[in-house]
């Protein structure tokens, strides 16, 4: 059904796949009607996991044993080791044990024979085929077969920022992908040092277009290539559960956030300063949203909440916002959250109007 729907909307022209914001000239009519973290247990220990990772076994600076010790030492409990091409598994293979780590291994690699896709929670392009494919439909089709997940690596690579607003062409290539995939689950919205920051527009732009009957998960991974790039981003999974089958159930329902330190001075760069989400509720009578976070355990101020709607424009500050008070909500809404050493995003909140 996606694919038709999504054929449907190729051939309706870049005009009617890419509508004008809607944007309220007066307070909001919008509620929220899809709420990614409604059942999230906040109490449960936020485990830290990246999903872009390099070794020796394809383009990186360090084999799979010290690559693992690396992220072991930065406190991080899920790893995904993504060599290009490559399935660098299982750990024991390369000198590691998971469980002596405490850590949750996933299985993937970064295709790189077309627009570079992480696929996840998979060993393919095995038992499909014997080498990676140079369609990037045909690995997104695949390893959704497979029960994997895709997540878009650095598409900022592959479209030009065109000015403020993401140009046409690319946001339509876009939205037929995430339309016709399932297993398509997100896309990097920070990428090791923050080398294409105008897929924050992107990202934007495809909330706006998509929402909220079709999320796409924000993720911010390391990529990393050398020690020097380990511990610059991170995805944080409230789990009680550490399982590989928890990490990806939480990461298809969008139960978790990330955190980049790539938006700050290098000499103030502090992971370990990164807000903690530690509560989100939604109160549908008052028709108010409320995040609570904290910093090294301390309740982070309300200036530096910030609500994000319309394409990525700043619609409201504190720890709580009022929708039905609040003007410019479109079909989406995102917070991010500032500390002194990094930056925590939410997952997008869907909104329709009343």
């Amino acid at each position: 059904m996606r694919t038709v729907v999504a054929l449907l909307l190729l051939s309706a022209g870049i005009a009617a796949l890419v509508p004008a914001p809607t944007i309220a000239q007066t307070p909001s009519d919008k509620v929220v009607v899809f709420n990614p973290y409604d059942g999230v247990d906040w109490d449960a220990e936020h485990r830290k996991g990246n999903f872009h990772t390099h070794t020796t076994e394809s383009d990186g600076a360090q084999d799979p044993g010290t690559v693992i010790d690396g992220y072991h030492a930065h406190d991080y409990d899920v790893l995904a080791l993504t060599d290009h091409n490559h399935v660098t598994w299982p750990w024991p293979e390369y000198g590691q044990d998971p469980d002596e780590l405490g850590m949750t291994p996933v299985p993937g690699n970064e295709l790189s024979r077309h627009n570079h896709n992480l696929s996840l929670f998979t060993e393919y392009p095995s038992p499909v085929r014997d080498s990676s494919t140079s369609r990037l439909h045909t690995s997104l089709e695949e390893i959704g077969a497979t029960d994997g997940l895709n997540v878009l690596a650095h598409p900022g690579r592959y479209w030009e920022p065109g000015g403020e607003r993401v140009p046409d062409g690319a946001l339509a290539k876009y939205m037929g992908l995430f339309h016709q995939y399932d297993s398509l689950v997100g896309m990097e919205v920070h990428n090791q040092t923050d080398r294409y920051p105008w897929d924050r527009r992107l990202w934007d732009a495809l909330l706006e277009t998509l929402m909220p009957e079709r999320p796409v998960w924000g993720f911010a991974n390391d990529d990393s290539h050398g020690a020097h790039h380990i511990g610059l981003n991170a995805s944080w999974f409230p789990l009680t559960d550490l399982s590989r089958s928890s990490v990806q159930a939480a990461i298809e329902d969008g139960d978790f956030y990330f955190s980049t330190v790539t938006t700050h001075p290098e000499k103030w760069q502090d992971l370990e300063r990164a807000p903690r989400i530690t509560g989100v509720e939604y109160d549908r009578s008052a028709n108010v949203l409320t995040l609570t976070a904290t910093v090294n355990g301390e309740p982070v101020a309300p200036e530096q909440v910030r609500w994000i709607s319309n394409r990525g424009e700043g619609v409201a500050t504190g720890r709580r916002i009022d929708l039905d008070e609040t003007e410019g909500l479109t079909t989406y809404l995102r917070a991010e959250i500032r500390s002194t050493g990094a930056l925590t995003y939410t997952q997008p909140f869907g909104l329709a109007e009343r």
